[in-house]
């Protein structure tokens, strides 16, 4: 029964490869990351299909069903938060893969892994398909008909909304309405209408229904997915750094832009910048700034600067992760002083003790520290993301350390 399931699944998650490439390589091919430590998506996709992780999980549907789709679970957070998931898991895992017959993938070339990991981090930067049916009616209810004509019915208030490109791109939807943001208000106001909010999937249900009704002909658009390292830039240069910090480094006047609230695909974080437009007029008007302006790809830069900048979490401390060494049971098998015991020594120098590496190096020799624990009694250790982001960083300092001796 086992072996069935394992080559029907094989055979599903083999047939969804071309599906999961059309529906994800798009959009990287646009990131342009310039940050140490952080892997090529595309990269990783190929990884993701190459060492099999496609055949137990699915992105969005396209691949298997024996684990979780991780383009629907998503990403929660940082590194760290993917990093955890896959060590927790790891024993869940290799059960599995024992159960319909699946060779455990290991990362043998320097780099697979934070490869990998920003390839499934990307994967809630880019939108789920929405529902247009839904879409439609949210057309109606959140007011948009009274300015807007689709299909000739509506207000002409504001412009015509199905002459979009059916493949326009939802950072463009999310610019327009940024730079519109104070025509439209002032235009409900006038109408004595409700500045309608958007919740969950709301948005992204809502560009689903304008593209379903875009023009046909039109020429297909591509935008990049933004330069993070320009958007850096270009958050300080357009004022957003006077309001927001990030991961608590910068002003406090509006909320971090770290925090869980603004976390989501593009879609989902232009809806919550509009749901909080009337705050942000007003404490700009406050504080005497010029409403900035966006064209180009100004804003996909500065919404990629934001979502790379969660990518290293909230920050490590080394003094925590030695405590988390020995709380963890760490010091049981290899040491004390991360010499050796049990398990090898984790003192040895490296050239590239990033926290990728380690992490890649935990995971090709997790059966083998399964197996040990087994023999030992000793319990499979879970991590919170924030207590293996210092465990990380304290077995980084230890080999940084090891490598500079003489």
């Amino acid at each position: 029964m086992s072996e069935t399931l394992s080559k029907r699944d094989g055979s599903r998650a083999g047939g969804a490869a071309v599906c999961l490439a059309s529906l994800i390589l798009l959009g990287f091919a646009g990131v342009a990351v310039a940050q140490e430590g952080f892997g090529d998506p595309v990269l990783g996709q190929a990884i993701f299909q190459s060492k099999g992780c496609v055949r137990c999980h699915a992105v969005r549907g396209a691949g298997g069903r024996i684990g979780p789709d991780l383009g629907r679970k998503g990403v929660r957070g940082s590194f760290y938060d993917i990093a955890a998931d896959m060590w927790n898991h790891l024993p869940a895992m290799g059960e599995k893969m024992r159960e319909f017959h699946l060779t455990r993938p290991r990362f043998e070339e320097e780099g697979d892994l934070a490869n990998l990991a920003a390839f499934l981090y990307f994967l809630k930067y880019f939108d789920e398909p929405g529902d247009p049916q839904t879409g439609k009616i949210l057309f109606t209810e959140k007011h948009c008909v009274r300015c807007h004509a689709v299909g000739g019915l509506g207000g002409d208030t504001g412009p015509r909304l199905d002459g979009l490109p059916r493949s326009v791109s939802p950072l463009r939807i999310a610019q327009d309405l940024w730079n519109h943001g104070s025509a439209m208000v002032a235009a409900m106001q006038m109408q004595d209408l409700d500045v309608p909010t958007f919740e969950g999937n709301e948005i992204i249900d809502l560009l689903a229904y304008l593209r379903s009704q875009g023009e046909r002909r039109a020429a297909r658009e591509f935008q990049s997915a933004g330069d993070p390292a320009n958007g850096r830039k270009l958050f300080d240069s357009k004022g957003c750094s006077r309001c927001h910090a990030i991961f608590g480094s910068g002003s406090r006047v509006g909320p971090d832009l770290g925090a869980a609230e603004l976390r989501g695909s593009v879609t989902q974080i232009a809806g919550r910048m509009w749901n909080h437009w009337p705050e942000m007029n007003q404490a700009m008007r406050e504080l005497g700034m010029e409403r900035p302006q966006f064209s180009g790809d100004e804003l996909a830069d500065i919404f990629a600067y934001i979502f790379i900048a969660r990518y290293e979490g909230t920050g490590v401390d080394v003094s925590r992760g030695e405590t988390m060494y020995r709380v963890k049971g760490c010091a049981t098998c290899h040491g004390e002083g991360a010499q050796g015991d049990i398990g090898p020594a984790l003192n040895a120098a490296s050239e590239e003790a990033t926290k990728e590496n380690i992490t890649q190096r935990m995971w090709n020799h997790g059966p083998d520290m399964w197996a040990k624990m087994m023999e030992q009694q000793i319990p499979w250790p879970r991590f919170e993301s924030e207590e293996l982001a210092d465990l990380l960083a304290y077995l980084k300092s230890i080999q940084s350390t090891s490598s500079d001796s003489p």
